[in-house]
């Protein structure tokens, strides 16, 4: 796993659920782990595709300009975690998980009812393609 795949897999976990805690930051990396593997990408490609994760590319979200400091601590546990993905260490969470939307929202989203859905973690309802 290159770098870059690294630095920005830790700023997706860390701009989409820091609030959640390790497990929130833990849960977005594996979806980006888990949706590199199976289209043939990279975290990287997964993270800064078009509209799928908000804090990256959805114009108007107020995360897709928020840079940690350097010492922030769940930068820290951020970068820890993306460090982890890249050794192949990190646990998946999310049960195989490819997609997730907040609990917070009034509606789930269209495609949710196409998916099985596996865990809810930190806020956060995930979600794997049927086979």
């Amino acid at each position: 796993m290159a770098a870059q795949d690294q630095i920005i897999g830790a700023l997706c976990a860390y701009r989409e659920n820091r609030g959640g805690g390790e497990d929130g930051m833990q849960s977005v990396l594996n979806v980006l782990v888990n949706r590199a593997k199976q289209r043939g990408t990279s975290i990287y490609a997964e993270a800064v595709r078009r509209l799928q994760f908000s804090s990256m590319t959805a114009p108007g979200d107020p995360n897709l300009v928020l840079f940690p400091t350097v010492l922030d601590p769940e930068w820290l546990t951020a970068l820890s975690l993306a460090s982890k993905a890249a050794s192949g260490l990190l646990d998946d969470i999310t049960s195989g998980a490819t997609f997730y939307y907040a609990a917070s929202m009034p509606h789930p989203p269209i495609w949710a009812s196409s998916m099985i859905p596996t865990v809810t973690i930190a806020g956060q309802h995930f979600f794997r393609p049927k086979a």
